[in-house]
């Protein structure tokens, strides 16, 4: 059976990739960026709140260690604040990387509405009989800006 629909499959036509892209080409790619700048965003700010949270309990506990601290002779333990800093440099690169995804959504959102085919009415002039007159026809629009 193996033999018999690997010769199907290696006939198969490929699809070109050189073909320009279309409306809605555009459209689906501006929504897919959209949705990639949404989630850095997002999961950027929860990183950051969640290095915040996870660091205030120890900044008090530091605070009050460093006031009391005048007053007792023995060594105050300082806590170690490696995990609540990498996510916090973790969110904010995070939340930095979606900038650009968000300006690559809107020019493809812009590319696609600026493309556009459409039908519309086109004025002209004509002789008729002893004067000119205006007389509409349809005309097929077709608008890519570069």
């Amino acid at each position: 059976m193996l033999l018999l629909v690997f010769p199907v499959a290696a006939y198969c036509q490929p699809t070109p990739s050189n073909l320009p892209p279309v409306k809605t080409d555009y459209l689906k790619k501006s929504k897919n960026q959209k949705t990639a700048a949404w989630l850095f965003l997002s999961g950027g700010f929860a990183l950051t709140v969640t290095s915040a949270l996870l660091a205030a309990p120890k900044l008090t506990e530091d605070y009050d260690n460093t006031i009391t601290g005048f007053f007792s002779p023995e060594p105050i333990p300082e806590n170690n604040y490696t995990a609540e800093n990498i996510l916090l440099v973790t969110g904010a690169a995070s939340m930095l990387a979606s900038i650009p995804f968000f300006i690559a959504s809107k020019k493809n959102k812009r590319k696609s509405i600026d493309m556009s085919a459409d039908i519309k009415m086109e004025n002209s002039r004509m002789i008729g009989y002893r004067s000119f007159v205006q007389t509409t026809f349809p005309a097929v629009a077709l608008k890519i800006k570069l």
